[in-house]
C-alpha cells in the first residue's frame, strides 16, 4: 500500500515540477513551446476569470453597442469553454445573424465604429483601407508627410517610413510573383492601425526606429527636396527609384508577423489586437496565440490579461485542469459505485 501511495505522489508531482521548471525558463532550448498543449491551460484560466453568465452579459452589452463581431467572439469563447450562454442571449444573438441586419451593419464606416466602439465590422473596415492596399495610399502619405519633412515640420516617421517601404514591397511583390505580399499586407495594416489609434506609443517608437534604419530619412529628404510633392505621378516615380535601395531585412520579419496575424484573425481584428502590442516580442507572441485561438484571441486577452500561450502554462492552471479531470473521474467512480449497490439491492431476494 505504501508503494501505491508513493507512486501516486510521484505521478502527481512530476508534471508539477516539469511545468514549474518550464515556466521559469529552466527548460528553454530543451522543450519547445508546442510540446505542452496550450488548450487545457487556457480553458483553466478562463474558468477562473469568466463564466457563462459573464459571457452572456458581455454578449448583450456588445449587441447593445451594435458590435456584432464582439458578440460573436464572446459566444465562441463560451463554446470553447464548453459552457452554455443564457437562453435569452442565445436567441438574441441568433436573430442578429439575419441577412437584413448583416447587410445593414456592413454599410457602416469602420473608423466611425472604431472611434465610438460601435459597428466595427470587417466589411466597413475593408472599405476604409482600400487605398492603403495599393501604392495610391503610399504616394498620398509620402506627399503629406514628405512635405512636412522637407519643410522641417513634425512628421510621422511611422507613416512616411511605411509608405516608402510599401512602394518597395509592391515592386518586390510583382518581381517575385507575390513573394513580398506579406510585407505589403503588413505595411497596409500598420498604417491603418496608426491612423485608427491602436498602435501603442512604445511599439510605434520601435517601428519608427526600425524604419529609420531601413529608409534613412535624411537621405530621403534630399530626394524629396527636388520633387513637386503635389504631383502624385512625379512623387511616385522619384520615390519608387529611391525605394529600390531600401533595406528590407530588418523590417520584413515584423511585417510578416502582422501579415500572419491578419491571416489568423482577419484585418479588422488585427488592427484591434495591435493595442496589446508594445514590442516586436509582443507582436510575435500575439501572432502565435492567434494561430491557436483565431478570432477568439482578443476576447481571451481582454478576459485573462495574458498575451502569450506560454503565460497560461502555469502550475496553478495545471492543478485546476487536473482538478477538473479529478472531479469527472470521482463522479464516474461514484456513479459506478452507486449503480453497483443498486444492482445488489435489487438482486437480493425478498424476505418472507
Amino acid at each position: 500500500m505504501r508503494f501505491f501511495f508513493d507512486a501516486v505522489i510521484f505521478i502527481l508531482l512530476v508534471p508539477v515540477l516539469f511545468v514549474l521548471a518550464y515556466q521559469n525558463g529552466l527548460l528553454d532550448g530543451i522543450v519547445p513551446d508546442d510540446a505542452i498543449p496550450a488548450d487545457p491551460f487556457i480553458r483553466a484560466e478562463l474558468a477562473q476569470t469568466t463564466s457563462a453568465s459573464d459571457l452572456s452579459r458581455r454578449i448583450d452589452k456588445a449587441l447593445d453597442a451594435g458590435s456584432f463581431d464582439d458578440a460573436t467572439m464572446y459566444a465562441e469563447i463560451a463554446d470553447y469553454m464548453g459552457v452554455a450562454i443564457e437562453p435569452g442571449t442565445a436567441a438574441r444573438l441568433q436573430s442578429e445573424k439575419s441577412l437584413t441586419r448583416t447587410v445593414s451593419r456592413n454599410t457602416g464606416s469602420f473608423f466611425e465604429g472604431f472611434i465610438t466602439g460601435q459597428g466595427s465590422d470587417t466589411a466597413g473596415f475593408m472599405g476604409a483601407i482600400t487605398s492603403d492596399l495599393t501604392v495610391v495610399g503610399d504616394v498620398r502619405d509620402i506627399g503629406q508627410e514628405g512635405t512636412k519633412l522637407v519643410q522641417g515640420q513634425d512628421y510621422s516617421k511611422l507613416v512616411l517610413g511605411l509608405s516608402v517601404v510599401g512602394l518597395a514591397a509592391t515592386t518586390a511583390t510583382v518581381a517575385t510573383g507575390g513573394g513580398a505580399l506579406p510585407a505589403r499586407i503588413g505595411v497596409s495594416l500598420l498604417k491603418v492601425a496608426e491612423k485608427a489609434g491602436t498602435v501603442t506609443v512604445r511599439f510605434g517608437r520601435d517601428m519608427a526606429r526600425i524604419l529609420g534604419e531601413a529608409v534613412n530619412f535624411e537621405k530621403l529628404k534630399g530626394v524629396l527636396k527636388d520633387v513637386n510633392l503635389a504631383d502624385t505621378s512625379a512623387t511616385r516615380h522619384a520615390v519608387a527609384d529611391y525605394a529600390n535601395g531600401v533595406s528590407m531585412a530588418r523590417v520584413t520579419p515584423v511585417l510578416s508577423d502582422v501579415a500572419a496575424l491578419e491571416k489568423s484573425v482577419g484585418p479588422a481584428e488585427s488592427v484591434r489586437l495591435l493595442k496589446y502590442v508594445d514590442s516586436e516580442a509582443d507582436l510575435a507572441r500575439i501572432t502565435k496565440m492567434s494561430g491557436k485561438l483565431g478570432t477568439k484571441t482578443r476576447g481571451v486577452v481582454e478576459i485573462t490579461g495574458k498575451t502569450s500561450l506560454r503565460a497560461f502554462k502555469t502550475v496553478a492552471n495545471l492543478v485546476l485542469w487536473a482538478m477538473g479531470w479529478g472531479w469527472a473521474l470521482a463522479a464516474a467512480i461514484g456513479a459506478g459505485f452507486l449503480g453497483t449497490l443498486g444492482r445488489r439491492f435489487r438482486g437480493r431476494p425478498a424476505r418472507a
